[in-house]
């Protein structure tokens, strides 16, 4: 009896390690979202896997409104907020993937349904991720998906409808 307790005692030792191990896997939770201010910083940096071709660094950012309906327009941003758990050491090399309607941009005839780029952050404060509309080709009716993902796996993920003004 207990040589059986103790395999029972053991067995549950083990199923409660994995769930730690488990539990340790960095991740991020969207802690807010919707149509944002922005302010750009520094120089575009090169992104020949998005629609436009280049991302712009922001150093600051103020939620307008919490919503995931978004009026494409020129000058609209719209972000996610992000809040990470697990990461050591306290940098990660992310990728940032938007699934929107197809774009093309007319600099260089590419078509696109997908744009994405990676992105270094410090994971011990809160990142911004965001898309704004800068080129009136840049803006597509239909859903817009925004990934962030680590190593490969999705860790944050967020859906917005993007509507385009009659006028």
């Amino acid at each position: 009896m207990r040589v059986r307790s103790a395999l029972l005692a053991v067995l549950a030792a083990a199923g409660s390690s994995a769930a730690v191990a488990e539990a340790r896997e960095p991740s991020a939770t969207i802690v807010s979202y919707g149509r944002y201010e922005i302010r750009m910083s520094g120089k575009p940096e090169k992104a020949e896997r998005t629609a436009y071709g280049s991302v712009q660094p922001v150093d600051g950012h103020r939620l307008l409104e919490r919503t995931d309906v978004i009026v494409g327009q020129l000058g609209n941003t719209y972000c996610i907020e992000l809040k990470f758990e697990n990461f050591t050491p306290a940098v990660a090399a992310l990728t940032i993937r938007t699934r929107h309607p197809p774009l093309t941009n007319p600099k260089t005839g590419k078509t696109t349904s997908v744009s994405e780029y990676d992105w270094t952050v410090a994971t011990y404060k809160n990142a911004h991720f965001c898309f704004s509309f800068v080129e009136r080709w840049g803006i597509a009716e239909g859903l817009s998906t925004v990934q962030v993902l680590y190593a490969g796996k999705i860790i944050a993920e967020k859906t917005f409808k993007i509507v385009v003004p009659l006028n």
